[in-house]
């Protein structure tokens, strides 16, 4: 398991990720911002929206950030402003190491699903805490809903992937 510690040494550190989006916090309580370390291997299974501003970057492997409107390679070293409010969605190429910058405290999130069409097919509220718990819940309530669009098609189920939200919040709550 990741500790949080006031020197990461980002690529040991990365591989001991549980497994894709852990979004871990690796710094010491109270640092703002607040980097998150994450190996992803698999597409995130939702668009996320932040209340405020984050950073990502893009420490190793190659891959997407998908914007509503807007797609842009990731390659190592590439560093993204993502402004508040705007979703985004991230889609590696094989395996991705990334730190994402967050405010700390942490503030709300929330998750989406867009369909083809553009339109908004569901968006569930993130409250701040042990996010990992919550985008675990989210998927599911999502995989278990009707996922139908006003233009008449129904969203595949959100594939988890890797992921092991539910062992990263353990983690976090010890």
């Amino acid at each position: 398991m990741i500790e949080r510690k006031k020197t990461l040494n980002v690529f040991k550190d990365a591989r001991e990720a549980w497994g894709s989006y852990d979004d871990f916090p690796v710094g010491p309580p109270g640092t703002d911002p607040m980097p998150h370390l994450s190996r992803n291997r698999c597409a995130q299974p939702f668009y996320l929206v932040s209340e405020a501003d984050q950073v990502l970057i893009q420490m190793a492997g190659r891959g997407r950030i998908e914007f509503r409107d807007e797609v842009m390679t990731l390659e190592p070293g590439d560093t993204i402003y993502i402004p508040a409010c705007m979703p985004s969605r991230l889609v590696p190429e094989g395996e991705n190491v990334q730190l994402r910058l967050k405010v700390e405290p942490a503030v709300r999130e929330a998750v989406a699903w867009y369909c083809e069409c553009g339109e908004l097919v569901a968006s569930i509220d993130i409250a701040p805490g042990i996010v990992q718990a919550a985008y675990l819940a989210a998927v599911r309530a999502f995989n278990a809903s009707t996922r139908a669009c006003g233009c008449g098609r129904v969203h595949p189920e959100a594939d988890l992937g890797d992921t092991r939200w539910a062992d990263v919040a353990a983690a976090l709550s010890a």
